[in-house]
C-alpha cells in the first residue's frame, strides 16, 4: 500500500470540514446569517487598500455585525487578516470567543459592544457569544 501525505492545505481543509460537523455546540443557538456583502473580486494590485466582506447575524435580540478586511500583501508577502465587530442588544457581561478548526480563543469586547481580532491567518472562523442564563449563540463558519 502507497504512503500518503497530505500537504497542509490538505490538511487544512479536512480540519475546516470537521470542526462544521464539530458536535461539542449542540447545546448553542445559532445565529442566522441576515445580511452578507462579499468581497470584491480578487486582482492583482499594488495599494494597501483591505479587501472586506461584511456580515450580520442575528439570534433573538442579539446582533453581531462583521466586517472582515484582508490588506493587500506586503513587501514581506504575508497578509494579516482581521476581523472587526460589533455586538448589539443586551451584551453586558458578554463572552466572545474566536473558534478556529482545532482551538478557541477569548476576545475583549469595549463596553460600546465592539471588538477586534487582528493577526488571523486566511481560514474558517466561527464566532461564540456567551451570556449569563442564556444558552451559547455561535454563527455560521466563515471564510477570513
Amino acid at each position: 500500500m502507497k504512503d500518503r501525505t497530505d500537504s497542509p492545505r490538505d490538511t487544512d481543509g479536512r480540519a475546516a470540514a470537521l470542526a462544521a460537523f464539530d458536535r461539542r455546540d449542540d447545546g448553542a443557538d445559532l445565529a442566522g446569517l441576515t445580511e452578507h456583502a462579499p468581497a470584491r473580486a480578487a486582482v492583482p494590485r499594488a495599494d494597501d487598500e483591505p479587501v472586506t466582506a461584511s456580515l450580520r447575524f442575528e439570534h433573538d435580540d442579539l446582533g453581531l455585525a462583521v466586517r472582515v478586511l484582508a490588506p493587500a500583501r506586503g513587501p514581506e508577502g504575508a497578509a494579516a487578516r482581521s476581523v472587526h465587530g460589533q455586538l448589539t442588544g443586551h451584551v453586558d457581561e458578554a463572552d466572545l470567543r474566536v473558534r478556529r478548526p482545532g482551538r478557541s480563543f477569548g476576545v475583549r469586547v469595549g463596553p460600546d459592544g465592539r471588538f477586534v481580532v487582528t493577526g488571523l491567518g486566511r481560514g474558517p472562523l466561527s464566532l461564540e457569544v456567551r451570556r449569563p442564563g442564556r444558552a451559547p449563540v455561535i454563527t455560521a463558519w466563515f471564510t477570513v
